[in-house]
């Protein structure tokens, strides 16, 4: 006898799970935009508080050691500066380069 008990009480639980899966048919579009409002928001927090951390000392310094300063050629900066003194529109060209960084 408890053996048809608890057959029945499966019966009847996997009954009640089908009737709430079908009343809770409805409300997926709700389940799932919730869902994605929430990974949403997650990810801009995340990236909120990636783009306000500041480097550590220790990555500055790495980063300063393998960058290292292009080689310049004396050659070459003299040979600039006599064209620089020798022509108005190397001069112009001098003057707009100091004037805009970009």
């Amino acid at each position: 006898m408890n053996n048809n008990i608890s057959k029945s009480g499966l019966k009847l639980s996997s009954q009640t799970i089908r009737e709430l899966l079908i009343k809770s048919r409805k409300y997926v579009w709700l389940l799932l935009l919730v869902f994605f409002v929430v990974v949403y928001g997650y990810i801009l927090l995340q990236i909120n508080s990636f783009s306000h951390t500041q480097p550590s000392q220790l990555q500055v310094s790495s980063y300063q050691k393998t960058s290292a300063a292009p080689p310049i050629n004396p050659a070459v900066v003299n040979k600039l500066e006599q064209m620089k003194n020798n022509s108005v529109s190397v001069q112009a060209l001098f003057n707009q380069a100091r004037s805009n960084p970009f």
